[in-house]
């Protein structure tokens, strides 16, 4: 319990306090720069809680986190790590659309309106292109190009945190907690309008809950992958795929304002999110607990 605290102490308040900072900065061309890096950093403040933990308690034993990246044998959990998070929002935005069919632009006005004013004069067919481009990209570069990033985060919530969590809780009470810590976690930039955006009924403490509920269901299935792997390398290869598909979704919205965050079209919304959601249930239901050779891998930290 002492290094659980330590980790969110830690994490918590140098997270929240580059936030902060961030969001009180300079904007400069219309774009809030220190909050855009203040966010970025505040991804390596589960990192710095780690780092932490290991120096105030390191004469108490080693933490043994599942840094090797064990491609050997692994190399079908690696695949679901790059590939699974843009499947997962493909099935969300169809799920999304499919319901609120007035809700989406084959015209892509919202990728118009965001690629600035030049773009008001491109054809359908060159915004679609741009947006084909960015997609593919985000598919297949992005999970590489986020990586150390998403490490920042895996690091502390899969590697320290959730077997911390395992060893004091059953498999479903443990990401259940492990969940809803990770989405208060977010709560400032949240606060911000990142995700869920500004103004909905609820604001913003909606946009708080449905976050605990997105990171419950996100954190389940990349504990699971740490899990399977006996390292944190999957996760944050996944993590920083999702990263980068999750806005895509929206290119096909009509404007900034179509509808409702806390729904979709991403998967953090609750709508969009159903593809996550399920597959975490089922996880949690079939068999979220360590196997055999892993567990100990994971579980030994002794936080």
């Amino acid at each position: 319990m002492k290094r659980i605290l330590i980790y969110l102490v830690t994490t918590f308040g140098l997270t929240w306090t580059f936030w902060s900072i961030g969001i009180s900065g300079p904007v400069v061309m219309g774009t809030p720069v220190a909050e855009l890096a203040a966010a970025g950093l505040g991804m390596f403040g589960p990192s710095a809680g780690v780092l932490a933990v290991w120096i105030v308690t390191r004469r108490e034993g080693g933490l043994d986190l599942p840094l090797h990246p064990r491609f050997q044998g692994n190399g079908r959990w690696y695949l679901t790590a790059w590939f699974a998070p843009a499947l997962a929002v493909l099935l969300g935005g169809i799920l999304y659309f499919g319901l609120f069919r007035s809700q989406f632009d084959p015209s892509m006005g919202y990728m118009r309106a965001f690629s600035g004013a030049a773009a008001q004069a491109y054809s359908n067919g060159q915004i679609r292109g741009m947006a084909a481009l960015q997609i593919v990209v985000a598919v297949f570069m992005g999970p590489f190009l986020n990586v150390a990033a998403g490490a920042g985060e895996e690091l502390g919530w899969r590697g320290l945190l959730y077997p911390a969590l395992r060893r004091r809780l059953a498999p479903v009470p443990a990401c259940l907690l492990g969940g809803v810590i990770w989405g208060v976690w977010h709560a400032p930039m949240t606060v911000r309008g990142h995700n869920y955006g500004l103004g909905y009924a609820g604001f913003p403490w909606m946009g708080v809950v449905m976050m605990c509920v997105f990171c419950t269901a996100v954190g389940t299935l990349l504990h699971a992958l740490t899990e399977r792997c006996g390292s944190i390398w999957p996760a944050a290869l996944a993590h920083g795929g999702l990263n980068a598909v999750i806005s895509a979704p929206m290119m096909f919205l009509p404007s900034a304002e179509a509808g409702s965050r806390l729904l979709g079209p991403t998967v953090a919304g609750l709508v969009g999110g159903v593809p996550l959601l399920l597959a975490a249930a089922a996880w949690l239901t079939v068999k979220c607990r360590p196997s055999g050779e892993n567990t100990g891998k994971i579980a030994g930290n002794g936080a």
